[in-house]
């Protein structure tokens, strides 16, 4: 008689859910043709779950995730009989872990977001979609405007920031208009913590592509925090980078860190075909939000060291 086949997993995804208190969660699912034996150690600056009596049927590797938490999920054959899937998280997390029945079975682990809420705890974060009104910004090839899109991205970026507990303002909720002077007094009313100007980049050749970051001269902080997102944007949309650079504006915030985001080149086929997609706009937001996290963590763990 022939041995039964081993449980095979099929698929892995993940996706941050809300439960009935209103906590969040990085929810991974290991889906499987049948139940295996599961066990959860932690391990660096994560979790490993120990799959045995258990074969991969799809690809080994490393996803990306970056969804604030957890950075990537590794799946690895170990043995023919035994697999480990990681899961690389940014920062500290409690878990659960559980199966549920079904076809497919599904391995449940839910990580708490919470270090995230309170690394935002309160942050006033000002989101600036650029343009508006009377000045639709750069225009792409078959006509998208940036002043449009960027408010899709700030609107996006502000629900995920209120997810984490920051209190996000956006200068406009419509196609207003607005001066740099109006643009720098709603920061200086809400005694914001950091400005956040959302744009795209246009340029003379059409070939031109990708992502930027510009920050407020003389400002320490805003370069940092440009840098950050920079890097974040760059790992989400999988675009060039073109760079960081130095902009001479925004000088009445004071000591308010001030990045602006280019977050792609409107002026390009490929781009502003992607501009086009609600996806894409998710995943700048993402981005842009992964980038600020980045930088509030940096700057909680340099008051820890000062103490």
């Amino acid at each position: 008689m022939s041995e039964p086949k081993l449980p095979r997993i099929t698929n892995i995804w993940s996706k941050v859910v809300e439960n009935e208190a209103g906590s969040l969660f990085t929810r991974v699912v290991v889906e499987s043709t049948g139940p295996f034996a599961c066990h959860a150690r932690a391990q660096g600056g994560g979790l490993v779950l120990e799959a045995s009596g258990v074969v991969a049927n799809m690809p080994e590797g490393s996803m990306d995730v970056s969804d604030g938490l957890v950075r990537e999920i590794t799946l690895a054959q170990t043995c023919p009989d035994a697999a480990e899937i990681t899961i690389a998280t940014d920062h500290p997390a409690g878990y659960d872990l559980a199966v549920t029945g079904g076809i497919p079975v599904r391995t449940v682990v839910n990580l708490e977001r919470s270090f995230l809420h309170g690394l935002f705890r309160d942050k006033k974060i000002i989101v600036d979609p650029g343009h508006g009104g009377a000045d639709p910004g750069g225009r792409g090839p078959v006509n998208l405007l940036e002043k449009n899109v960027v408010l899709l991205i700030a609107k996006e970026l502000k629900r995920l920031l209120e997810k984490a507990g920051a209190k996000p303002v956006l200068t406009r909720t419509g196609d207003e208009s607005l001066t740099s002077a109006d643009r720098v007094g709603i920061a200086k009313k809400e005694k914001a913590d950091l400005f956040l100007g959302i744009h795209t980049h246009a340029a003379k050749d059409c070939k031109v592509g990708g992502t930027a970051v510009r920050y407020r001269v003389n400002s320490p902080e805003s370069s940092d925090a440009a840098e950050l997102i920079g890097e974040e944007l760059v790992k989400k949309l999988k675009l060039a980078d073109r760079g960081k650079k130095e902009m001479h504006k925004y000088t009445g915030l004071g000591s308010v860190p001030a990045v602006e985001v280019e977050v792609v080149t409107i002026t390009n086929w490929v781009e502003e075909g992607l501009l086009r997609s609600p996806t894409v706009h998710k995943k700048a937001a993402q981005g842009i939000f992964n980038g600020v996290k980045n930088y509030f963590a940096a700057g909680t763990a340099q008051k820890q060291v000062k103490v």
